[in-house]
């Protein structure tokens, strides 16, 4: 059985394996769970298609943008025809022998589309995708694993709660009630807000739950955000 994953935008420097010279959460929990459920794996790059996990490869910026006929390359003036693109990898996949399960996000599948072979959507959120694929590593039957990876979000995954913050007075409630009621006064992106919610971030613009980090904060002179201040910070002076 194979699997095949896309490439991603995060890339060590220097010439290396191509299983070695990405990174990031979603990445590194995703390739964890095919390493141990599939007999092959494979990576669909934007740049050098269909290639092996220890591939020697050097690091690019090429992404699909709004022009649909190309893939552009950040500063350089190499672009890549996204149908020549699609019909290489297309033919890539087919000269594999194997059931095959694309785990890829829409781009990279969209030249498949008119095939039969089985794709596992990726969600839209990298944090909750590395989550996923890292329980779904605790699930020893793989249609349950694969169901549980693309098992919906749900609508308000969230819990009411007090949130604090250096100037405003404490709201109680969840993170898009927070963002309606204050987004025109600050800057406040929603989905960081619901990452406090969740834990995964400790605080978003000075929004936070910890009551006890409103001391730390201190607004940075080039962004015009709150940021943790780490000297005074014991939580981010013990993270290893």
């Amino acid at each position: 059985m194979i699997a095949i994953v896309n490439c991603v935008n995060k890339k060590h420097p220097g010439k290396q394996q191509a299983q070695d010279l990405y990174y990031g959460r979603s990445w590194d929990a995703k390739i964890a769970f095919v390493k141990q459920t599939y007999d092959k794996w494979y990576i669909l790059s934007a740049k050098y298609g269909l290639i092996e996990p220890t591939t020697i490869i050097e690091p690019y910026n090429i992404s699909f943008k709004k022009d649909t006929r190309f893939l552009n390359h950040d500063n350089t003036n190499e672009i890549v025809n996204i149908k020549e693109w699609g019909e290489k990898v297309v033919n890539q996949v087919n000269n594999l022998n194997g059931e095959i399960h694309f785990h890829l996000g829409g781009d990279y599948y969209r030249p498949f589309t008119k095939s039969n072979y089985r794709r596992i959507k990726q969600l839209p959120n990298h944090c909750l995708t590395a989550q996923r694929y890292k329980e779904a590593l605790q699930i020893g039957d793989l249609e349950e694993a694969i169901n549980h990876i693309q098992k919906p979000i749900p609508k308000n995954p969230e819990e009411d709660v007090w949130w604090y913050h250096p100037i405003y007075e404490p709201f109680y409630g969840k993170s898009g009630n927070l963002w309606k009621l204050y987004s025109q006064k600050t800057k406040l992106n929603q989905l960081d807000l619901k990452k406090v919610n969740w834990d995964r971030i400790r605080q978003h613009n000075g929004w936070t739950k910890d009551k006890s980090l409103i001391d730390k904060l201190y607004i940075h002179p080039n962004s015009g955000m709150y940021r943790i201040n780490k000297k005074i910070d014991e939580y981010s002076n013990n993270r290893v």
